[in-house]
Parts: C-alpha cells; sequence; structure tokens
C-alpha cells in the first residue's frame, strides 16, 4: 500500500489566505502562499505602496541565559552582537538575522522554511549555560513592507519607528495594537520594511489590524514569491 503523504503544517492565518484566493507552496513540511495574484503585480504595489506577507512559517531559534553573549560572538562577532537592542545578518544554510533583545536573550530569525543548523555552535553551547529552543510556533511574524510602513507603524505603537530611533540592523519589543510585540529592521533592505513577530495565537488580530490602519494606502497581500523577489532571499 502506499505511504500516506505526511501532514503540512500550516501558519496561523491559512484560513485567511485561503479565502484570498491563494497560491500555497509546499516548503520544508510547511504549506505556505506563494502567490495571490500575479508576481510582478504584488512587488509593483509594494514597491509603491504598502504590503503585507506572512512569514510565520520560516524557522526560529530562541537562545536564554548567561551564555548568550558567547553564543551571539561565535555567530556575528563582538560588534554586533556586543549590545541590546542589535541586528546582525549571517550565513548558516540560508541568510538569518541574530536580534540580541537582551543581554541574555538571543532569537535567530531565518529568512527561509529550512531549519537553523547553526553549525559553529557546539564548541561554545557545551560550555557555557545557555537554553535553546525552536520557537518557531510560539511566534507568528509578518513582514510589512513599502514606502508607508513606518506609517502604519506609528498608529499601532507608541514606540518611535523612524530611522533614526529604530535604524536598520536593530530591534525592540514594545506594545503593538495593546500587544506585545517584537519589531526587527533588517540590515541592508532594499525597500523599507519592518519584521513584526508576536504570538502566535494573536497572529490574525494583529495582521488584520495592520491592514485596517493601512487601508488608506492600498495595502495589498505579498506571497512568498514576491517576498523574495524583492529581498532576494
Amino acid at each position: 500500500m502506499p505511504t500516506p503523504a505526511a501532514a503540512l503544517a500550516r501558519t496561523p492565518l491559512h484560513h485567511w489566505h485561503v479565502a484570498r484566493g491563494a497560491c500555497f507552496a509546499d516548503s520544508d513540511g510547511w504549506q505556505v502562499p506563494a502567490v495571490y495574484s500575479a508576481i510582478d503585480r504584488e512587488v509593483a504595489a509594494a514597491r509603491s505602496g504598502l504590503a503585507l506577507t506572512d512569514i510565520s512559517a520560516f524557522a526560529k531559534i530562541g537562545f536564554l541565559g548567561p551564555g548568550v553573549t558567547a553564543v551571539a560572538q561565535s555567530l556575528v562577532g563582538d560588534g554586533a552582537a556586543s549590545r541590546p537592542r542589535s541586528v546582525a545578518r549571517f550565513q548558516d544554510d540560508g541568510p538569518v538575522l541574530a536580534c540580541r533583545l537582551r543581554a541574555d536573550h538571543l532569537l535567530l530569525l531565518a529568512s527561509t522554511t529550512a531549519a537553523i543548523t547553526v553549525r559553529r555552535l557546539p564548541e561554545v553551547v557545551g560550555v557555557v549555560t545557555t537554553v535553546r529552543s525552536d520557537v518557531t510556533s510560539a511566534y507568528a511574524g509578518f513582514c510589512l513592507a513599502g514606502p508607508y510602513s513606518e506609517e502604519v507603524l506609528r498608529h499601532v505603537t507608541p514606540l518611535d519607528v523612524s530611522p533614526a530611533a529604530l535604524p536598520a540592523g536593530s530591534c525592540a519589543e514594545t506594545n503593538l495594537a495593546g500587544v506585545h510585540a517584537l519589531l526587527v529592521r533588517a540590515p541592508e533592505t532594499a525597500l523599507p520594511s519592518v519584521r513584526v513577530y508576536v504570538a502566535w495565537d494573536l497572529a490574525e488580530y494583529v495582521w488584520e489590524r495592520l491592514l485596517e490602519v493601512g487601508r488608506a494606502f492600498g495595502p495589498v497581500p505579498l506571497g512568498l514569491a514576491g517576498w523574495r523577489a524583492l529581498f532576494g532571499q
């Protein structure tokens, strides 16, 4: 008898994507929204206005404990890892963002659904006190992109999200639409953008709130195919 196909994991917004006619792709055990209309149309809308991408399926690993400094230094060196609220990019099997939330808390955020392997860590983690956890399904993630992304964020968080206060290569924990959120501005992005991470069970509420606030700018859902075309990942 044929072996039954393994069930694919879905993001917390799966039914929302289905209702908007998304075409899905299978990626590392996940079913993700690849495109809604046409890639070039979605990309053009993002460049001229506002787009929102569901990146919840991207792999995430958290490190907690007094050994976080050693872990961060082994990944990205002294400069980018030396202070809280810093973000640095390094290469695993794909591009990964290392977010130093606090002195004892490091979050690794992949730009793909492939697992983060961090092969360079065994010699460090073995001698320091650090708890490592796969938090992929703990945090839902969105990428708010386009010229009006900052304007939308100003309406949902008291945090100063200007490029001067939240520059490229930085992150911050804040209140967003009444819930705890992490904002990440990646280094060297091709388009103004901010990643937003919230608790998995709050995903739909925050997603809908961002779309509601951004309605004046004609927001479009951007599939992962268009997201990769924009950001080269």
